[in-house]
């Protein structure tokens, strides 16, 4: 049995064909973004510096009339 007739048994349509892409093309999206991501990551706690010392209006209380 030849390697062109064992293929034979994989035959998808279209429409599986692309959706085996999407998913293909969205893993390897997410592990560029992951490598990307830890390669550029920036100094650590520098944004929460930022986030603490403003706050938010939930952390501010209701004021009444």
């Amino acid at each position: 049995m030849s390697w062109r007739s064992k293929l034979g048994m994989f035959v998808l349509t279209r429409q599986e064909q692309r959706a085996i892409a999407f998913i293909v093309l969205m893993l390897v999206l997410g592990l560029g973004t992951k490598h990307y991501r830890h390669t550029h990551a920036g100094p650590p706690n520098a944004s929460n510096k930022m986030e603490k010392a403003l706050p938010t209006p939930a952390m501010t209380p209701a004021k009444r009339p």
